[in-house]
């Protein structure tokens, strides 16, 4: 009996340890739950602090080089947009990085054209050799159908990435683009493959490439710059595209980078077509309508005015929610680009007010213009009521692009002014 009671006791005392393990096993998984939705959070903040000023440096010097310029001061213009161009990348980087360690990454399932893809690659690629010497050459498999359905955009990162390193380590020769394409009963596997003959990695530095912080050689770093995360995240984005990622290399002789994706083949007009907006700094016919600013920034009015001068575009400009709203009450617009971060009323309060009035302004295309860049803003936005959405720092193809869609040639203003 006593040996009974015993063995109760200690069973008793072993579900009891292990109903504490279990309890404090969900404890840190919550307090580490915690921690990573915070530092989403701090990064989504730092994030619209560094874009906004940001992309006025970026935006204003693509301004600056629509203007007269000498050559000395078009190089210092350029050399001002690229500079920020890199720092874009490395923030988008982190900002990656932290979605996919956070599990808030979403994949988006899009119409796309692949020839058209390459054909914008080749022709950024050629640009890009061309400064350094080096020749350069995409290819298609051929055969390779046309229309798929996939998150093109994030192809192209990926892609993009690869080339940007190939370019990056390669002083001398060529660097070379391939897409392959395999089908089955399931779906078709693209497979793009970047060619280089760069410095090459070594057999023992490879393994720990796709790592965060990994990068080939202890001096790169140093000498080429860079994160350290663009190939981790190149691999997290291939793996969840359903593909994977490798290299092939040697050292002084160049490299071989390729990953693989799956997509299916687009089989009518059910899923929207992605848009290419990598395109030159204002390039796009002209616009007709009378757009309102929303933006509380001095610096960023001064900025999307002038875009909007160069698209052929009427404006006026609010520095907030109440002078909007008083604003669509005084005056006819055919549109509305619509700051988030705001004092007072915020965006999204200022466009739910929008909404809630009587006659035609409650029913205007309303465009969200914000430095918030993380998963699930753009769906928040739209779900406020907003119609549109482009992220900071902006560049004048990606405004044309998304004021194109409501402002094609045939603006309210117009006919009311008549």
């Amino acid at each position: 009996m006593d040996a009974q009671l015993s063995a109760t006791d200690d069973a008793a005392a072993r579900i009891e340890q292990l109903e504490r393990a279990l309890k404090a096993e969900r404890a840190a998984r919550d307090e580490a739950e915690r921690a990573s939705r915070a530092k989403a959070e701090l990064l989504a903040t730092v994030s619209h602090e560094i874009r906004t000023p940001l992309g006025a440096v970026i935006s204003m010097a693509e301004l600056l080089l629509t203007t007269p310029l000498d050559d000395r001061q078009r190089q210092f213009a350029e050399t001002l947009r690229q500079s920020g161009r890199g720092l874009v990348t490395i923030l988008n980087d982190l900002l990656d990085h932290s979605k996919l360690a956070a599990g808030r990454f979403r994949l988006e399932s899009a119409r796309f054209d692949l020839a058209a893809m390459m054909r914008s690659l080749a022709e950024a690629l050629q640009a890009r050799a061309a400064d350094k010497g080096l020749a350069a050459r995409v290819e298609l498999a051929a055969g390779c159908p046309k229309d798929f359905v996939g998150d093109p955009a994030r192809i192209r990162q990926v892609l993009d990435n690869l080339v940007d390193n190939a370019l990056k380590f390669t002083e001398s020769g060529s660097v070379r683009v391939r897409v392959a394409w395999a089908k089955d009963e399931t779906g078709t596997t693209l497979r793009f493959e970047v060619r280089d003959t760069g410095i090459g990695i070594a057999e023992a530095q490879r393994a720990a490439l796709f790592e965060p912080y990994a990068q080939g050689h202890a001096s790169v770093g140093t000498r080429y710059g860079g994160t350290g995360l663009g190939l981790t995240i190149a691999r997290q984005l291939a793996t969840l595209m359903g593909g994977e990622i490798g290299c092939k290399s040697v050292e002084g002789r160049g490299s071989l980078f390729w990953f693989t994706v799956r997509v299916q083949e687009a089989g009518g007009a059910g899923t929207p077509a992605a848009s290419d907006t990598r395109a030159a700094p204002g390039a796009g016919p002209p616009l007709s309508g009378r757009v309102l600013i929303v933006e509380d920034n001095a610096t960023n009015q001064l900025l999307i005015q002038a875009f909007l001068d160069s698209f052929g575009l009427a404006h006026a400009t609010a520095a907030d929610g109440k002078a909007a709203l008083e604003a669509l009450e005084r005056d006819a617009f055919d549109l509305v680009l619509m700051d988030i971060m705001m004092p007072g009323m915020d965006g999204i309060e200022t466009t739910q007010a929008i909404r809630a009035l009587d006659g035609p302004a409650a029913k205007l295309p309303i465009v969200a213009l914000t430095a918030n860049a993380m998963t699930g803003d753009r769906e928040t936005y739209l779900a406020a009521g907003m119609d549109g959405y482009v992220a900071k720092p902006v560049s004048a193809a990606e405004l044309h692009g998304a004021l194109a869609a409501f402002l094609g040639g045939n603006a309210q203003s117009e006919s009311q002014s008549a």
